[in-house]
């Protein structure tokens, strides 16, 4: 099933550029315009440059970002600024941040994992993407012929078997640590003992991989393990750019966190909405509730929530109606899919065309922002749902489906510029 190796990490020398904070950034899909100016200022080394480079008036065909992150990783290369490390190890990387007030951590390996097609049911999607993203990031990796980013996985360890691996390594000093913005800490150990690695290998040898994030770094990686074997005619499995660098995390990490995104819609029907009520009843027991008290009602009823200018209400499912509802048993116990299915689709027309089309739908993490849309009329109603249990994501990816679009916000995000991988 999964297979890991070892890798020589490529890492930023700290006694060349500083203190890694400042020459770390976010993954390029949650960088928003105004931090790709802040991280380009932070610092001349910043990894930005090789994710999301300064787009140019001045760019062409030969002269663009992609061109750029190349000449920047050669140029960093052949200056030290980066530096690989001198033997493959499997990386222990840990998080550390606060959530309501608590401090709470995540941890996984991070190491180069064999891709694999999905039709092979080992390593697993849970969501659809987008060409666009695919487009770019082919180029990229063309120009760079590096994983520069991770994906993010997930396995299955509930008896945490591979704890103890974690704990061995992180007895000692990182060879990393940086702290992000918004105060989220990673840290970096490097198992090399042949023996501690091969017992985190043997573990994973039998276990299914769910994609958690990075569903377009994956496909583009697979994309370009299928262009290198035509162009070499080598298809031995081991070069290589026949693997991917990721982190997997065990879902059954007590601090793991999905964030839940919130739908917020326009350009419904009156005669729709003036009917919503009536029809909800069939599958839904209403409760009124508040903008105050909301997010905690919806928590403690288990059920979905709802606002409108007339007011909020809470949506908890009558027992038996997952029945009503498509797919598999796990697909069919998420409540996003409820939303979706029971709700969306029959009352309000919400197909999947108008999901990818935000002139009927924002997908929002900010309850506030949320209320705020509906308050000023931009928007006619929002819908609320409760975090997704992580393994749920797991569940779903093993039986062959995927969750609707913008399902999942994995908090934190991994960290870019920890380790990167060439590809030959």
């Amino acid at each position: 099933m999964a297979e890991i190796r070892p890798f020589a990490a490529i890492r930023y020398d700290e006694a060349v550029v500083g203190e890694l904070s400042r020459v770390t950034s976010p993954p390029y899909d949650v960088i928003s315009p105004e931090d790709r100016v802040y991280y380009h200022k932070l610092h001349p080394n910043n990894f930005v440059r090789l994710v999301l480079g300064e787009e140019l008036p001045t760019d062409n065909e030969s002269d663009n970002r992609f061109a750029r992150a190349k000449r920047y990783l050669d140029e960093w290369l052949a200056s030290g600024v980066l530096k690989q490390d001198a033997e493959p190890a499997i990386y222990v990387y840990q998080q550390v941040f606060e959530q309501d007030s608590e401090r709470k951590s995540v941890r996984g390996f991070t190491c180069a994992v064999r891709l694999r097609d999905y039709a092979d049911k080992v390593i697993l999607p849970h969501e659809q993407t987008l060409a666009r993203p695919k487009s770019d990031l082919a180029v990229l990796i063309r120009q760079v012929k590096a994983n520069l980013d991770c994906v993010y996985g997930l396995y299955a360890d509930p008896d945490g078997v591979l704890d103890a691996a974690m704990d061995k390594a992180t007895s000692g000093k990182p060879i990393e640590q940086a702290v992000d913005k918004s105060g989220v800490i990673s840290r970096f150990w490097a198992i090399t003992d042949a023996a501690d690695i091969g017992r985190v290998q043997a573990f994973l040898a039998d276990k299914q991989v769910a994609i958690a994030d990075g569903h377009h770094r994956y496909e583009t990686a697979l994309a370009y393990r299928d262009e290198l074997r035509d162009a070499t005619g080598c298809e031995c499995g081991e070069c290589e750019f026949d693997y991917v660098l990721m982190t997997l995390i065990n879902v059954y990490e007590p601090d793991m966190t999905i964030y839940p995104t919130h739908r917020v819609l326009a350009n419904l029907s009156k005669d729709a909405l003036a009917k919503l009520d009536e029809n909800l009843k069939e599958c839904f027991e209403a409760k009124a509730s508040s903008k105050e008290t909301i997010i905690e009602d919806m928590a403690r009823e288990g059920a979905i929530g709802m606002y409108r200018p007339g007011g909020a209400t809470i949506l908890k499912p009558k027992p038996g109606i997952e029945s009503r509802m498509p797919g598999a048993e796990p697909s069919r116990k998420l409540e996003l899919n409820a939303l979706h299915k029971l709700i969306l689709e029959p009352h309000l027309s919400i197909d999947d065309e108008k999901l990818g089309n935000q002139a009927s739908i924002i997908y929002t993490r900010d309850s506030s922002e949320a209320f705020g849309l509906v308050d000023s009329g931009e928007r006619q109603i929002a819908f609320f749902v409760n975090h997704i249990p992580v393994k749920a994501v797991l569940d779903i990816a093993a039986a062959g489906e995927t969750m609707p679009q913008k399902a999942t916000y994995f908090y934190p995000k991994l960290l870019s510029g920890l380790a990167l991988r060439r590809l030959g």
